[in-house]
């Protein structure tokens, strides 16, 4: 198991920024850790083990692994910031969770709390329109780009003929 004292002679943690860094070695001085899944948070491989740099910041400033979840208060899983963190019990931490995405008759807007967001997939990539007031709003965003994709392929088919 990590210990503080362990943890102290690989890594250095600015509690202002929340960034670690290596303390030695060829990446002495670099930025450590990359990100870990796509909710955001950050690991760092420490003696063939990974660990997520939200819990190392509580195990530097606090000498203990917390016994329970470490809760980012922002909301931003990357945030680090000591300043940023608590800890939480299983239930505290879904009452403060962001509303759930929850998938809607149209293809590519999700209702979040009372708005509804609209997302497309163009050129293998991931497009978010933002946030609008109704599914029909949304829906129609999602139209309007996607009309202008094709009226932009016709023009470059035209142009390459």
């Amino acid at each position: 198991m990590l210990t503080q004292q362990r943890l102290h002679q690989v890594l250095d943690y600015d509690p202002d920024t929340g960034v670690f860094t290596f303390v030695k070695g060829s990446r002495k001085g670099r930025i450590a850790g990359t990100r870990h899944d796509d909710r955001g948070f950050l690991k760092v491989s420490i003696d063939n083990r990974y660990h997520l740099l939200h819990r190392l910041a509580w195990l530097w400033m606090s000498g203990t692994m917390a016994r329970s979840n470490v809760k980012h208060i922002n909301g931003d899983r990357s945030d680090n910031r000591w300043k940023n963190l608590r800890e939480a019990g299983r239930s505290q931490k879904e009452q403060h969770c962001p509303p759930r995405t929850e998938p809607t008759a149209t293809r590519g807007v999700w209702k979040i709390g009372d708005a509804y967001e609209a997302m497309v997939l163009l050129d293998e990539a991931v497009i978010n329109l933002g946030r609008f007031e109704t599914e029909e709003l949304a829906a129609a965003a999602i139209k309007s780009v996607y009309a202008r994709a094709r009226k932009r392929i016709d023009e470059q088919r035209r142009q390459a003929a």
